[in-house]
């Protein structure tokens, strides 16, 4: 299972968490990488399901299959009651999300009290559209968290990328 650099620290930065939501989870190899190093289930979402296929797959080959669940779902408005999770991931994903802001609002009404929301995205030294997806500034990504409610943000450099992680 090949993932990121910027995946494997998240990973492990997971701490004790029980309860994960990965938004935009593709084709759930993140996904099942985290059930596996966590023994937690894991609930990805994505707008479109033609990646799951390839979850469940991986999901059963790997023995996590009792552990992950992907659900067809739009960021900004997620089926899932105030608090249910302790870690929100969007890994590489918000850039394909054309409302950011209500997809971060909805991640922290989703995570319990003092949950974490981690996010991974390249960073550009200015920001724009580039191929059809919107690149944000390191700047631009914290501005977006702060203004979403979320607090304690921490940054790391990882392979060019920018892992973002911030409590609630």
């Amino acid at each position: 299972m090949e993932l990121s650099q910027a995946d494997l620290e998240i990973v492990s930065r997971l701490g004790t968490a029980q309860s994960i939501l990965d938004v935009g989870c593709g084709d759930g190899r993140l996904t099942c990488y985290l059930a596996q190093e966590t023994d937690c289930e894991v609930i990805g979402v994505d707008l479109s399901r033609s990646g799951f296929r390839k979850a469940r797959k991986l999901a059963y080959k790997t023995g996590v299959e009792h552990l992950v669940r992907c659900i067809k779902g739009d960021a900004t408005h997620l089926n899932f009651p105030n608090g249910q999770f302790d870690v929100a991931i969007l890994s590489y994903s918000l850039h394909h999300i054309e409302d950011q802001s209500a997809t971060l609002r909805e991640m922290h009404r989703v995570l319990r009290a003092g949950g974490t929301i981690m996010v991974s995205e390249h960073e550009l030294k200015e920001k724009g559209l580039k191929s059809r997806c919107y690149h944000f500034t390191l700047t631009e990504l914290t501005d977006v968290l702060l203004e979403a409610g979320f607090g304690g943000i921490r940054w790391w450099q990882v392979e060019g990328d920018v892992l973002l992680v911030a409590v609630k």
